[in-house]
């Protein structure tokens, strides 16, 4: 905007408006009804079947599983191993997506199985074993009587361990939603719509999603009923929203549903991990799930065991559950300090730095498992490629985490280093990597040479998305917000023709049957111009935000809004008595009942 320097540093752009013709065409007759189109065109839904699709978000509208590539031979092979009893295991992920649906999945099948029959589940540790199968777990999955495998989240490029695990009397299922290479395993069945074979009309189902449509298959082979499976919709909401999964068809569709099954779930654990992130049931959102429920999952796998947080999600049982969940948020917030001590170190180093086009920071056996929330955060704050990395002086390593703007391929650049790496992979925004700590500054010169140059762009994956390298290492999906930077910002609509007045509940409502936002679906973003500021104030705990009453001219209407951690910006508003804003459209219940206010996202002094 123009006022930069004192507010965002960002530009926005606003997405071509509809024109009359076009809106005639979609049928629309009333103003909520146009400003709904708009919306839903901005987020590339054109045509009107679709349209109906995506807010009515039926159930049985969803895609039959059984056109998933591989489903049937899957759902045949599992019948086989419930009916012969023998040893299933379902090996999942150690981030929240992989625990969500490795979760559902064993909920399922412990109820399809014979009561002797053996069930297990395998989750590899972040640090000592990575991501997806691996040869040490196949061995001990193989003295422990195992005969089916059923990944989730997982395996899509584990040729080798897939491999392994033939040779030990093992068949592998592999459930996965990341890109496969070239080179399939060969898997017993393999359900992943990113295969190049694969004729399912949805491709960016994550993790949970996956695991769900096998279940979708399985419930109906055994005629269970459609109420049992939208049982574990509340899993498959938080697998999805934590996975950063685009939140439009399929996706869209799992997480409404699964948010109101979430807002009444009667599963133990969940309850008390809700009732631990002081959420009111009834009224959980998409935004609890990102920032309360993802972050307390996660926080299993980064400090310690991401088993931890599966028992809590498969438990029946009310103290097991509060026993758990104690852990959990303990872990939790020592996720949160260390991440907070590591932000003040990184940052330190960070300003010696500020000439550079590519940060790089490092210290001695820095947490493995929060590196990459702080390279998130680091690269969001400085507005460039960052990476964060942990030295090992006894082995002379170092393992790393890579953040970049949307303009930096990180993966493309560490392609190009010359080097040595150990292993790497990851995708165009996040990446992982370990290396000699001697080629360190290379790999840095590397990096700030690439970045002057241009290097080379590729189109970057979506997010939640892993690309395999030629080592068979892949970087977990990030699963938190902060973790990559927010995608060039778009206004919706200018509010060239409504009035202050006309920000109100009803308004608000219609706005909201695009819910849940997220990743693909953003919450809505609009504009208004000239605005008087009537009254401007600090507020929060600590004055952190910046709140204005507004008011247009001629009307007597008045609004509040709050530009969150704007505080610093009160001295450039205290001359201006008017100003545009770009700002989301919130409600908030009071003892009198649902006002409207506006979430300010940037203001343009006039």
């Amino acid at each position: 905007m123009a006022s930069s320097a004192n507010f965002s540093s960002s530009t926005w752009d606003v997405f071509p408006q509809l024109s009359a013709e076009q809106f005639k065409q979609l049928g629309t007759r009333t103003q909520y009804e146009r400003i709904r189109a708009q919306l839903l065109y901005n987020r590339g839904i054109e045509e009107t079947s679709k349209m109906r699709f995506f807010l009515e978000a039926h159930y049985e509208n969803l895609l039959d599983p059984s056109k998933l590539i591989d489903m049937d031979r899957a759902v045949t092979r599992i019948q086989q191993a419930l009916a012969e009893r023998e040893h299933i295991t379902v090996y999942g992920d150690y981030d929240a997506d992989g625990v969500t649906s490795s979760a559902l999945l064993y909920r399922a099948l412990r109820t399809l199985k014979h009561p002797e029959a053996p069930l297990s589940f395998h989750i590899p540790h972040r640090l000592n074993d990575g991501c997806g199968l691996n040869l040490h777990a196949l061995d001990m999955l193989k003295a422990r009587g195992t005969t089916l495998i059923i990944t989730t989240d997982c395996a899509s490029s584990d040729v080798e361990q897939v491999e392994y695990a033939r040779t030990l009397g093992i068949d592998v299922i592999i459930t996965d939603h990341h890109r496969p290479p070239e080179e399939l395993p060969r898997a017993y069945a393999m359900v992943n719509p990113w295969r190049p074979d694969c004729e399912y009309g949805e491709r960016y189902l994550c993790g949970a999603g996956i695991a769900f449509k096998l279940v979708q298959a399985l419930y109906r082979a055994y005629r269970r009923s459609v109420e049992d499976a939208q049982d574990l919709l509340d899993l498959v909401a938080i697998g999805t929203v934590a996975d950063i999964a685009p939140l439009l068809g399929e996706n869209h569709t799992l997480t409404r549903l699964g948010l109101r099954k979430l807002n009444h779930t009667q599963k133990p654990g969940l309850l008390e991990l809700i009732r631990r992130s002081t959420l009111q049931m009834g009224h959980i959102r998409e935004r609890d799930i990102a920032f309360a429920i993802a972050p307390r999952i996660n926080a299993a796998g980064r400090m310690k065991e991401a088993s931890i947080a599966f028992n809590l999600l498969t438990t029946d049982d009310t103290h097991e559950a509060t026993r758990i969940a104690a852990e959990l948020d303990s872990l939790n917030q020592g996720r949160q300090q260390e991440t907070e001590e590591l932000m003040r170190n990184v940052r330190t180093q960070a300003q010696t730095q500020s000439e550079l086009p590519v940060i790089l920071v490092r210290g001695e056996d820095w947490h493995e498992g929060i590196i990459g929330l702080v390279a998130g955060k680091l690269a969001e704050e400085v507005q460039k490629p960052v990476l964060v990395l942990s030295d090992n002086h006894a082995t002379s390593l170092s393992r790393g985490s890579a953040r970049s703007p949307k303009d930096f391929n990180i993966i493309e650049a560490l392609r190009g280093f010359d080097g040595t790496f150990e292993r790497y992979g990851g995708h165009a925004q996040a990446a992982g990597f370990t290396l000699q700590q001697a080629s360190i500054e290379k790999l840095h010169q590397h990096l700030i040479a690439w970045k002057e140059n241009g290097g080379e762009s590729v189109p970057a994956q979506i997010e939640g998305t892993q690309l395999p390298d030629q080592t068979g290492l892949v970087v977990e999906s990030t699963q938190e917000s902060e973790e990559i930077p927010l995608p060039p910002r778009m206004i919706d609509l200018e509010f060239n023709h409504l009035h202050l007045q006309d920000l109100n509940h009803e308004l608000y409502k219609e706005i909201h049957q695009l819910a849940p936002f997220g990743a693909g679906n953003p919450e809505p973003v609009f504009k208004m111009k000239h605005l008087i500021i009537k009254s401007k104030w600090l507020s929060g705990r600590e004055k952190q935000n910046l709140s204005l009453r507004l008011e247009q001219k001629g009307a007597r209407t008045q609004l509040q809004g709050t530009f969150v951690r704007g505080a610093a910006h009160f001295e450039s508003l205290r001359e201006v008595t008017q100003v545009n804003i770009i700002f989301h459209l919130e409600v908030y219940e009071d003892s009198i009942g649902p006002s409207t206010r506006l979430k300010l996202l940037d203001i343009e002094p006039i």
